[in-house]
C-alpha cells in the first residue's frame, strides 16, 4: 500500500529556503503522481479517497474485468465515467513497449477533441507527459507517440477504409451506439482484421446505450454464459460524487422518468415490443430531436383532439398534439419529400366544453391553421361546441373508418423514413413516445387507449395522409402568419 506522502511533514521552521522550496516541490509532485493513479484493489471500492488513496480514482465497476475477454462493453448513462475508464486501459495497454493502439470515434474531430485532448478523461490527461514522445493532431489520423515505442492512433468511423491497412494490438470505441448505423458494424469488423496478429487481442467499447443492430448485437454476445464479450453497466448517479449537484438536479428534472432518461441517464438498453409500430431506432437517428428555434418556417400547422367519450374518473384522456409540415427550401438535391414537425403533446382529463376550450388556447398559442377533431362514438356535437367557444378557431372534423393500427401505420412509415422530428424539451414527449413503442393493436380489454398516439395520427394524417394534402378545414381559412414556428 503507497503511503500518504503528507503523514509526515518536516518541521518546517528547521529547515533553510532552499530546502522548504525542494520539500515543497516534492510534496507537490508527489501529490500529482497520487491524483494521476487510478485503481486500487479493494473490493467493491466507491472511489473515494481512503487509506493510501488521497484522491477520487476508478469505482471497482471502472476497473478492466479480469480474465480472458475480447471486448469490454460499458453500456453506461450519461457521466458514469466510461471515457476516463476506457482512456486508463489505453493508458496501461501502452506501458508494454511498442503496442499498436487503435482510438475510433464517430468522426476525426470527435476523436482528436474527446479521446485524446478532453481535459479530464483524454488520454493526455491521464498518460503522463514525460512518457510522451510526440502527438500529431490532425483532421483525419490523430497520433500520439510514447518514448517506448507504443503508438496510438486516432481514427473516425465514416468509413472501414479509414483502418484498412494498418496493424493494432488493442482498440477503443468511443460512443459506439453514435456510429453511423449503416457502417458502424463494418467499421468494428474492420478493427478486428486489424487485430488478426495480435498475441491479444482487445477491444474496450464505451457507449451510451441505444437500440441500434450493431449495439445490441454486441450485448446479445455479452448475455450469453462463457462469451468473451464483458457487459458493464451503470446509471450517471453512481458517479454523484464527480459530478456538479446542480446539474444532476437539471437533469432530473428534465429527463427523470422519461424514456430518454432511462436511456441516457440509467443507462438502459430500450427494446423493441413485439408488433408494436414505432421502432426504438425510429427515436434515435439524427435530427429527430430537435429545439423549437430549430424547426423550419411551417406551411401548414394543425392542432389534433382525441376526445374522451365520458368523463369519468375511469374513463380516457383527452389529448392534443401540435404538429406543423415543412417542404425542404432547397429542393434541388437531396429529399424532396415535405418533413413533419411534432411540436407539443398533452392528455387530460376534460369536460367537452374544457377540451374546446384548451383546443382554442392551443391554435391561438401555436398560430395554427385550424383544429382537427375527431368525431367518433358520439362526439359529432364537439365542432359546434367549440365554434360556440370561439367562432375565430376553423376545426376539420375527422371521422375513424378503420382500425387504431391501420390508421397508424402509415404515420408510422414516416417516422421510419426519417421525415418526422419531435421539437421541444423531451419530457413534453415522453407518454406520446412510451404509446409509440408499446402500442401493438390488441384489443381494448386488453390495452388501454394510446389517446396520444391517436391525435398525433391524425395530426400527421391531416399534414401528410389526407389524400388533398390541405386538409380543408369546415368554415373560413384562418391564413396566419408565414414562417412561424
Amino acid at each position: 500500500m503507497t503511503a500518504d506522502p503528507l503523514a509526515a511533514l518536516p518541521d518546517a521552521a528547521a529547515m533553510s529556503d532552499a530546502e522548504l522550496h525542494a520539500e515543497i516541490t516534492a510534496l507537490i509532485e508527489a501529490d500529482a503522481v497520487s491524483a494521476r493513479r487510478w485503481a486500487c484493489d479493494r473490493p467493491a471500492c466507491d472511489g473515494l479517497p481512503h487509506s493510501g488513496w488521497l484522491h477520487h480514482h476508478a469505482r471497482a465497476t471502472q476497473r478492466p474485468p479480469e480474465g480472458d475477454w475480447a471486448a469490454w462493453m460499458m453500456l453506461t448513462g450519461r457521466g458514469w465515467g466510461k471515457t476516463k475508464s476506457a482512456a486508463e486501459a489505453v493508458r496501461e495497454w501502452a506501458t508494454t513497449p511498442g503496442t499498436m493502439i487503435a482510438v475510433v470515434a464517430k468522426n476525426a474531430t470527435l476523436v482528436k477533441e474527446i479521446c485524446f485532448e478532453s481535459p479530464k478523461s483524454g488520454l493526455l490527461a491521464v498518460i503522463p507527459p514525460e512518457d510522451v514522445r510526440r502527438y500529431s493532431p490532425g483532421n483525419g489520423l490523430t497520433t500520439l507517440r510514447l518514448r517506448n515505442g507504443s503508438a496510438i492512433y486516432g481514427f473516425g468511423a465514416e468509413t472501414p477504409d479509414n483502418l484498412r491497412g494498418f496493424a493494432f494490438d488493442k482498440g477503443w470505441l468511443d460512443e459506439y451506439a453514435a456510429w453511423n448505423r449503416h457502417t458502424a458494424q463494418s467499421v468494428y469488423d474492420m478493427l478486428w482484421f486489424c487485430l488478426r496478429e495480435a498475441p491479444s487481442p482487445q477491444v474496450v467499447i464505451s457507449t451510451t446505450p441505444k437500440p441500434l443492430p450493431h449495439v445490441k448485437r454486441l450485448v446479445e454476445r455479452g448475455r450469453r454464459p462463457g462469451s468473451t464479450v464483458v457487459l458493464t453497466t451503470g446509471r450517471t448517479e453512481d458517479n454523484r460524487a464527480n459530478l456538479s449537484p446542480a446539474a444532476l438536479a437539471e437533469l432530473d428534472s428534465e429527463y427523470g422518468g422519461t424514456r430518454l432518461g432511462r436511456q441516457e441517464l440509467d443507462g438502459v438498453l430500450l427494446e423493441d415490443v413485439e408488433g408494436a409500430l414505432w421502432k426504438q431506432w425510429m427515436f434515435e437517428v439524427e435530427g429527430f430531436r430537435i429545439a423549437r428555434p430549430a424547426v423550419p418556417p411551417l406551411d401548414r400547422l394543425v392542432v389534433a383532439v382525441d376526445p374522451a367519450v365520458t368523463t369519468t374518473d375511469s374513463a380516457d384522456l383527452t389529448a392534443f398534439t401540435v404538429a406543423g409540415r415543412s417542404y425542404p427550401l432547397e429542393q434541388m438535391y437531396g429529399d424532396r419529400r415535405p418533413r413533419g414537425y411534432v411540436l407539443h403533446a398533452e392528455q387530460d382529463r376534460h369536460t367537452p366544453t374544457a377540451a374546446m376550450r384548451r383546443a382554442a388556447a392551443l391554435y391561438h398559442e401555436h398560430q395554427a391553421d385550424c383544429v382537427v377533431i375527431e368525431a367518433n362514438n358520439g362526439g359529432d356535437y364537439l365542432p359546434a361546441l367549440l365554434a360556440e367557444i370561439d367562432p375565430t378557431v376553423p376545426c376539420r372534423v375527422v371521422h375513424a373508418t378503420r382500425g387504431k393500427r391501420a390508421r397508424a401505420a402509415p404515420v408510422a412509415m414516416l417516422y421510419e423514413q426519417s421525415r418526422i422530428s419531435h421539437a421541444g424539451p423531451p419530457r413534453t414527449f415522453a407518454a406520446l413516445e412510451e404509446q409509440m413503442t408499446t402500442y401493438v393493436g390488441a384489443s381494448e380489454a386488453e390495452e388501454r387507449s394510446p389517446d396520444l398516439l391517436d391525435s398525433c395520427v391524425w395530426a400527421l394524417t391531416d399534414l401528410f395522409l389526407d389524400g388533398t394534402g390541405s386538409g380543408m378545414p369546415t368554415g373560413a381559412a384562418d391564413h396566419r402568419l408565414d414562417g412561424r414556428r
